[in-house]
């Protein structure tokens, strides 16, 4: 995100916060003065108010959904290193070569047999030898299960 659309978040905030102090030097002049009616001051006072309000309770939203946010943001690190380790133990525990651990995380992101044999530089009927393998070892019988497996462990953290 550029240094423009960071800008442009902020906007809402700072219109309100320009509206209020307006309406507050306003207030404040036409009371100095005396030259407003009382209605007219009421009016104005009225819409000081509402838009301080308004913008107190924007700025506390921005603040409670950046809190839930950095919250949400730990949450999904710990996730996913808590399923990096149960995937690096469960390939330990099936013995899977360093080659087949490859694979094996090629498959579970969803990657064609041809694309990783692309991305490995390796031929179809290599990646195809190694999924039957990684299949046989980790007792799934496709990559669906295989996949399956891992996300049940994630919903299980």
């Amino acid at each position: 995100m550029n240094y423009f659309q960071q800008l442009k978040k902020y906007i809402p905030v700072v219109v309100l916060g320009l509206a209020s102090i307006f309406f507050l030097y306003d207030i404040i002049t036409d009371i100095l003065k005396n030259e407003e009616s009382f209605p007219h001051l009421i009016i104005e006072g009225f819409i000081f108010l509402a838009t301080t309000i308004i913008l107190t309770q924007e700025v506390l939203r921005v603040i409670l959904l950046r809190k839930d946010l950095r919250l949400e943001q730990g949450k999904v690190v710990r996730l996913s290193g808590e399923l990096n380790s149960v995937i690096k133990k469960d390939f330990e525990e099936w013995k899977l070569t360093e080659s087949e651990k490859e694979v094996a995380i090629l498959l579970i992101k969803g990657l064609s047999m041809n694309e990783i044999g692309e991305l490995r530089g390796v031929k179809e009927k290599s990646v195809r030898q190694q999924a039957t393998s990684i299949y046989a070892k980790s007792k799934c019988p496709n990559r669906h299960e295989l996949a399956a497996k891992f996300i049940e462990d994630l919903l299980n953290i």
